[in-house]
């Protein structure tokens, strides 16, 4: 199939929360008529361990056999590892696997969760190997490194972007951030542990995000899909905003510790249709 002749909306998913076992995981992904795959580095079957160069070759062409493609690799930490020194050598191994992992698999993005501030040597390492092999980096860390962002508080609603609390919500201005930004490291933006930190991730999605996940918060802290009746974002002001912001990959189903991910999903391209 061309993308030309590809009617199905440029998305992506997460491949574990699907099944125990990724080639099944995949069959589904193709069921839902969601083109991109989010391969995570934890799950057994595409840990970077569990795959050999055979293994890695043939996990691709499963992957082409159903038209689909794969779009990021998951590695994430605790941020804390990389402040432990103890801690920090496995941390950064760990990640740079993954690195080379996204390599092997058309050198896709690696999203990861980094601390807000310190631990700059072992990132640079890791940034240094990513960008040898050609893979963008992508911190999803809350706040993001070097990133004014804009809090939640009481008051009035947010411009609309944001749906009302039972009590609602307003923007303040920016904070100064103390961290600096490190070049090269891509910022990415999952929603519910923005909203959990009380932070507005439409206004950050607006100025700019290598990756975007679309996942929503519940009022009693859970993950749900966007469209869920609980939630607290506008799905399709977050897609389009981020979009207009210069997101160019494909915004991320991220179906982790939902409690229905397949039905979460299609809720979640039923709430984005009108795209």
């Amino acid at each position: 199939m061309s993308a030309t002749d590809d009617s199905r909306a440029r998305l992506g998913l997460t491949l574990a929360p699907l099944a125990a076992d990724p080639r099944a995981g995949l069959q589904v992904v193709a069921g839902l008529s969601v083109p991109g795959v989010q391969i995570s580095a934890g799950q057994a079957g595409t840990r970077p361990r569990d795959l050999d160069g055979s293994g890695r070759r043939d996990l691709a062409v499963a992957v082409r056999r159903l038209e689909l493609e794969v779009v990021g690799v998951d590695a994430w930490l605790d941020p804390v590892t990389l402040l432990d020194p103890e801690r920090v050598d496995a941390a950064v191994s760990a990640t740079l696997e993954a690195i080379q992992l996204a390599h092997d698999l058309g050198r896709v993005p690696v999203s990861t969760r980094l601390p807000e501030e310190g631990g700059e040597s072992a990132i640079e390492a890791m940034l240094a190997r990513a960008s040898r092999l050609g893979v963008r980096l992508v911190d999803h860390g809350v706040p993001p490194r070097g990133r004014d962002v804009r809090t939640l508080e009481g008051g009035r609603a947010a411009s609309g972007l944001l749906l009302p609390d039972p009590v609602e919500t307003s923007v303040k201005p920016s904070k100064p951030v103390r961290s600096q930004a490190i070049d090269g490291l891509g910022i990415g933006i999952d929603p519910p542990a923005w909203l959990v930190g009380g932070l507005d991730c439409i206004d950050a999605a607006a100025r700019g995000a290598s990756a975007l996940r679309l996942a929503d918060l519940s009022r009693d802290g859970m993950r749900i899909p966007l469209g869920d009746p609980d939630g607290r974002i506008d799905g399709i002001s977050l897609v389009v905003t981020a979009r207009t912001g210069g997101l160019d990959g494909m915004p991320v189903i991220d179906a982790r510790r939902w409690a229905d991910p397949v039905g979460g999903v299609r809720r979640t391209l039923a709430t984005l249709s009108g795209i």
